[in-house]
């Protein structure tokens, strides 16, 4: 099952912990875990409306693109998600604004990204499975952030390799009791 947190598992999400890094003179690590804090709570926060478009395709999106300022998720609770990171993560105050913006834009662009791939999900549901709740939406969602690149970060096995495994494989074939072994 996809959920939001498997971005971190592709190319795309490193560099974005890179360059959230570089941006924001922070430890790869305490970026890693705002954004953890952060993604969830943008997707449960997040209401798009008909005519709201990505700004670009998820895996075309450049940094900069992510640090533009929207406006989908209401002042008040990115105050209260402002004062929450300054005080949990201890970071400043315009840092905490920035993680805020590039997490509403992640997920705005792969919201958007997902409805055009499929216009008959219904919002709750891509949320249900962004959030790891539902299955709904998984396929759309890898989709969207392994197009564009080769990198499927093991998140999609070839349909050879979940059938019989390789032989120089040290995983068990799901198909070894049948075929006697890999």
């Amino acid at each position: 099952m996809a959920n939001i947190l498997d971005l971190f598992k592709i190319s795309k999400g490193k560099e974005l912990i890179q360059n959230t890094h570089a941006e924001l003179k922070l430890d790869n690590e305490l970026v890693l875990e705002i954004f953890a804090s952060l993604l969830p709570w943008t997707i449960s926060r997040v209401e798009l409306s008909k005519s709201r478009t990505a700004l670009a395709k998820f895996s075309d999106s450049k940094f900069d693109d992510l640090l533009r300022e929207s406006s989908i998720i209401s002042s008040e609770n990115k105050k209260v998600m402002n004062s929450l990171l300054e005080d949990t993560f201890k970071v400043e105050s315009h840092s905490s604004q920035k993680f805020i913006t590039i997490a509403e834009n992640i997920t705005v662009s792969i919201i958007s990204e997902i409805l055009s791939l499929d216009g008959k999900l219904e919002l709750t549901e891509i949320k249900q499975t962004l959030l790891g709740a539902s299955e709904k939406a998984s396929e759309e969602f890898l989709k969207v952030i392994t197009s564009g690149s080769n990198d499927s970060a093991d998140l999609i096995k070839p349909a050879g390799r979940i059938a019989l495994e390789d032989k120089d494989s040290s995983e068990d074939s799901i198909l070894e009791s049948f075929t006697g072994g890999k």
